[in-house]
Parts: structure tokens; C-alpha cells; sequence
């Protein structure tokens, strides 16, 4: 329980693997308004080898409840910025204190309002984390705390940014938050720590009848070549920067044990997949992004 004012109540959970660590620390967030800690994603997490935390951002209740705001601004703050925090704070030192040892790297996935939490931490935070994987973030949601786009400290200690969105779920808000950092800060540095990419046919954070998964969820042996997160590591920890996805639709969402019904490979916005002329143009292969 973390307690930064006199008002806050925050629960948070750390899981740490008492074998097989892989000297990674994975930091998961919240959809809607949180209020509870998300145990499926920490179990992916610890499942994989991380050591990994939730918190339930400041209080009890479900997702789509936000009376618990009213008159609370301090409870406010937890939820815009200072819960996912304090549980990034609170899981190194558990870390440090169980392995004697800290992270290599640290890391923070999560989609929706868990999108929103990971950028935020980005601006305010820089040090906590050295890659995000932010999907659909829903930039304009919280109290009185929202993304503006800040990511200069964050670039300048060698952070790493993806952000993802499907083409059904209304991506307009994020695109223009990716051209205004883009006119703020130039391409070229642009380039060398933040991509967005756009999924033709998904939906919110997923789903939809076009390819959907795409490195949303942590499997072992995932590749940089078809899962983002994976491509997020290799770009924090080895400097390769990704250069496009193949996104797969599974007969069963989100099931890869299930038939492969397509694939379609996204390149890194404003970038577009081309043929290479070298097979068939229903082959996702055999597309490049420029």
C-alpha cells in the first residue's frame, strides 16, 4: 500500500518469479478507471519470466465507476499519474531487495487507459521505465492530468516508445499527437525513439476481421518479426529499430493454437507495405516497408 498524501489508498502488487527470471521488469496497466489489479496480465507477465506489478490505481471498484473522484482531488492525481508511479517505485526496490540485484530493463505494456498511464509515465516520469508499448492511448482521459506529448527527457535517456492503434477504434486523436511531437521535435529524433502503428480493420486494442494480434500478449518465443513487444525489447536492449510488423488473424482471436486465416505486414506510420515481387502478393513475407 502506498500512501503519497493524506487522502491516497494505493494497492499494488508485485509478482517476482523465484526462478527463471529474465532480468526484466514488466510494469502492466489498467483499462476505463481501474480499481482493481489486473491479475491476468500479471500472470502472462510472470509466466514469461518477468518480474511485474499492477496496482489498482488509487481505488476499489469497477472499471467504469468514477464517483469515487468526487471532492478527492489527491485520489484524482493517483489515478492520473501518481499510482502507476509509486508501484513502478515500489516494485524496483522489491526487486533490488529479493535478487540483490536490479532490473537490466524495465518495461510497461498496457492498452486503452493502460496506454494513457504508460505515456504519462513517459513525460513525468522518465526514469522508470526504458521501453512502453502503449496501445490506443486514450491521451485526453483523466481528471486534470492528460498527455501533451512531452517525451524530451524520456528521448534523451535512450527510452523507447511503440504505440499502436486499430484503424476501427478512432486513431485520429493519437495521430495528431504523433505529427505535433513530430513538428516538435523533428523526424530525425522523432525516428530514433517513438513509432506509431496503424491496424487496418481492428478495433480497440484489438479484434475486428482483419489481422489483430500483433504482440499484444506475451507468449514465449515470440519474434521482433511478429510481435511488437518483442521488437520493443530488441530496440531498448540491442539499438535495432523495428521496421514494420506482421499482424496475424487467427481463427479463434487471440488463440494461436487455431488456424491462421491471414496476415498482412504494417510498416511504422506514415510508412506502407509494397510488394517485392518475389512470391505471391497474398503472402505477407513478401512485403517491405520502404
Amino acid at each position: 500500500m502506498a500512501r503519497p498524501s493524506s487522502d491516497s489508498q494505493i494497492s499494488i502488487e508485485v509478482w517476482l518469479p523465484s526462478t527463471g527470471w529474465n532480468r526484466r521488469y514488466l510494469g502492466v496497466g489498467n483499462g476505463s478507471f481501474g480499481g482493481s489489479i489486473n491479475y491476468y496480465r500479471l500472470g502472462e507477465s510472470l509466466h514469461n519470466g518477468y518480474a511485474t506489478s499492477s496496482t489498482d490505481t488509487g481505488h476499489r471498484g469497477r472499471s467504469s465507476e468514477s464517483t469515487w473522484a468526487v471532492n478527492h482531488p489527491e485520489k484524482q492525481a493517483d489515478f492520473d499519474y501518481r499510482a502507476v508511479h509509486e508501484t513502478a517505485q515500489t516494485a524496483k526496490a522489491l526487486i533490488q531487495a529479493f535478487y540483490n540485484s536490479e532490473p537490466t530493463r524495465s518495461y510497461f505494456s498496457s492498452c486503452s487507459n493502460g496506454g494513457r498511464q504508460g505515456l504519462m509515465e513517459a513525460e513525468r516520469y522518465p526514469t522508470d521505465y526504458d521501453g512502453i508499448m502503449a496501445g490506443a492511448p486514450a491521451t485526453h482521459f483523466g481528471f486534470k492530468t492528460f498527455v501533451t506529448g512531452d517525451f524530451t527527457a524520456f528521448q534523451k535517456r535512450g527510452g523507447k516508445i511503440i504505440i499502436y492503434h486499430g484503424g476501427n477504434d478512432r486513431p485520429e486523436a493519437n495521430l495528431n499527437l504523433f505529427s505535433s511531437v513530430r513538428r516538435r521535435m523533428g523526424d530525425e529524433t522523432v525516428g530514433g525513439f517513438l513509432q506509431l502503428y496503424l491496424f487496418p480493420g481492428v478495433g480497440h486494442c484489438g479484434g475486428g476481421d482483419e489481422p489483430n494480434d500483433f504482440g499484444q500478449w506475451l507468449r514465449p518465443g515470440d519474434s521482433p518479426q511478429s510481435s511488437l513487444y518483442a521488437a520493443l525489447e530488441e530496440w531498448v536492449e540491442k539499438g535495432v529499430r523495428p521496421n514494420g510488423v506482421i499482424a496475424t488473424k487467427f481463427a479463434i482471436n487471440g488463440d494461436p493454437r487455431s488456424a491462421v486465416v491471414k496476415r498482412r505486414r504494417i510498416c511504422p506510420y506514415p510508412q506502407a507495405a509494397r510488394p517485392n515481387h518475389l512470391g505471391s502478393g497474398s503472402d505477407a513475407t513478401n512485403y517491405v516497408c520502404p
